[in-house]
């Protein structure tokens, strides 16, 4: 089961470098690189950019930059209600003269 798909805003709720939760991405589409990247066995990897530089664990470096991997496991989309809010009373607004 996937979370995201491509297009969506999503928040990063599950991170290997934890300063990275939190962080809205945008994503761009599956990820085709061959980062050794740590996700469950069929987790879908998506290649996501961030308004803000993200910290990835590399063989033998920590980087930062804005694009790059995430597992969809680690990801939440922000997406709007898919149906309308029924209100339940009507609201009067009261005007001040």
């Amino acid at each position: 089961m996937t979370y995201c798909k491509p297009g969506d805003l999503a928040i990063v709720v599950e991170a290997y470098n934890p300063c990275n939760i939190g962080t809205i991405v945008h994503v761009i589409g599956l990820y085709s690189g061959k980062s050794g990247i740590c996700a469950p066995e069929g987790d879908v990897i998506w290649l996501a950019q961030a308004s803000q530089p993200m910290t990835y664990a590399e063989p033998s470096k920590l980087t930062r930059r804005r694009r790059g991997p995430i597992p969809d496991s680690q990801l939440r989309p922000i997406r709007g209600q898919s149906q309308a809010v029924a209100v339940k009373e009507p609201i009067d607004l009261v005007t001040s003269e």
